[in-house]
C-alpha cells in the first residue's frame, strides 16, 4: 500500500495516485482499495439523496448500507465508505479510465469523508496572500478555480482547488492544503497559462484539464495557514453586465447561510452531523469575514478583480 498526505489526512491506496506526493507510512486515516467483483457492493432500493447536473442528468446517489455508505457516480463507479470513514472501497465500471476514478476519489469522495470523520470543508478554491488565505466559494462553474488561477499566475501560492478543509487552531480558523493541482476549463487555461505548465486530463467525461504546479517554486503552499476571508461568488442570475465588480459584506446570518450552501456533507439525515457542522460554521463566521463577490464573466477583467479583492482586504 502506498501512503500519501491529502487534506491533512494520511491516505493509503493499493493504486498509484500520481497527483499526490508519497509520504512515509505513519498512522493511517483512510485506507483505499479498488475491487472488481460486483458482489462486493449492495444494490440498495432506498437512496436518501441524489444529485443532478443542471441539465437534469443523474450524477451522484447516496445510500446507507450495512457498515457505512454507498456513493454511486452514475455509470462511472461505486464507492463504499465505512461508517467511521476509515475505509473506502472503490468499484469502477468497466473501461472507465484510471484518471476519472482518481478524480472522483480525490475531489469528490474524500471531501465528503472529511465531513464524516468529524471535520468540515468548503467547496472552494484558496490562495495564500500577504493578508492570509483567501478562499473563493461557489457552485460548480462559478469561477472559483479561474480566480484562484489568476492569483497563482500573479505570484500568490495555491493552497487548494475546489475543497478547502477548515480547522480551529489557537482561536483562529486555518485552511488546510489539498494537493498541487488546479482544474480549469480550456478558455481559462489558455488565458492564464497559454502553452506553459504541466497539464493532464481531469476525467474522460469533461474537457477540464489539471495544471500541476508543484514544480514551480513558490506556487503551492503545503502548510495550514490562517483564513482571512471567504468570497462567495455570485450565481448566474447575479452576474454583472459591463465591467462592474461588486463586493458586498454579508451579515452574520447571511454569512452562515452562504457557508452552509457550499459546505461538504455526506449524510443530510444525520442530525448530529448537521448540528456539529452548523456550530463550526458559526465559529468561522465569528472569526473570518464572508463577502459576496459579483463580477462579469470576462477573463480580461481578472487583474481588476484581483485589485478589487486586495483593496477590499485592507478594509477589515
Amino acid at each position: 500500500m502506498l501512503a500519501y498526505k491529502l487534506y491533512n489526512l494520511i491516505v493509503t491506496s493499493d493504486e498509484v495516485l500520481p497527483e499526490l506526493v508519497p509520504v512515509d507510512k505513519v498512522e493511517v486515516d483512510v485506507r483505499v482499495w479498488c475491487v472488481s467483483s460486483p458482489k462486493s457492493f449492495l444494490s440498495p432500493s432506498n437512496w436518501f439523496m441524489q444529485c443532478y447536473f443542471p441539465g437534469g442528468e443523474l450524477w451522484l446517489s447516496f445510500a446507507k448500507v450495512n457498515g457505512g455508505y454507498l456513493l454511486r457516480f452514475n455509470e462511472l463507479a461505486d464507492f463504499f465508505v465505512s461508517r467511521s470513514g476509515h475505509k473506502i472501497n472503490c468499484m469502477p465500471r468497466p473501461e472507465i479510465p484510471s484518471e476519472t476514478i482518481q478524480h472522483l476519489l480525490l475531489d469528490q469522495v474524500i471531501p465528503l469523508v472529511i465531513n464524516l470523520k468529524g471535520s468540515e470543508a468548503l467547496h472552494a478554491s484558496a490562495v495564500l496572500t500577504p493578508q492570509g488565505v483567501v478562499a473563493f466559494a461557489g457552485l460548480t462553474g462559478s469561477g472559483k478555480s479561474t480566480v484562484a488561477g489568476s492569483f497563482l499566475q500573479s505570484g500568490y501560492p495555491l493552497l487548494s482547488d475546489d475543497c478547502v478543509p477548515l480547522v480551529e487552531q489557537n482561536q483562529d480558523i486555518y485552511a488546510i492544503p489539498a494537493y498541487p493541482g488546479l482544474r480549469l476549463w480550456e478558455d481559462s487555461l489558455e488565458w492564464l497559462f497559454g502553452n506553459n505548465g504541466n497539464r493532464k486530463s481531469v476525467a474522460h467525461y469533461t474537457t477540464k484539464q489539471r495544471v500541476c504546479v508543484e514544480k514551480k517554486d513558490g506556487a503551492y503552499c503545503n502548510e495550514p495557514q490562517p483564513l482571512k476571508c471567504v468570497y462567495t461568488l455570485g450565481e448566474p442570475s447575479e452576474i454583472q453586465k459591463g465591467d462592474d465588480i461588486v463586493i458586498e459584506a454579508l451579515s452574520p446570518l447571511d454569512s452562515i447561510m452562504e457557508l452552509v450552501k457550499c459546505a461538504f456533507r455526506l449524510d443530510i439525515t444525520d442530525r448530529d452531523m448537521l448540528k456539529r457542522q452548523l456550530g463550526f460554521l458559526k465559529k468561522v463566521v465569528s472569526t473570518v469575514s464572508v463577502r459576496r463577490l459579483i463580477f462579469p464573466r470576462n477573463l480580461q477583467l481578472l487583474p481588476a478583480i484581483r485589485e478589487a479583492i486586495f483593496t477590499d482586504l485592507k478594509t477589515f
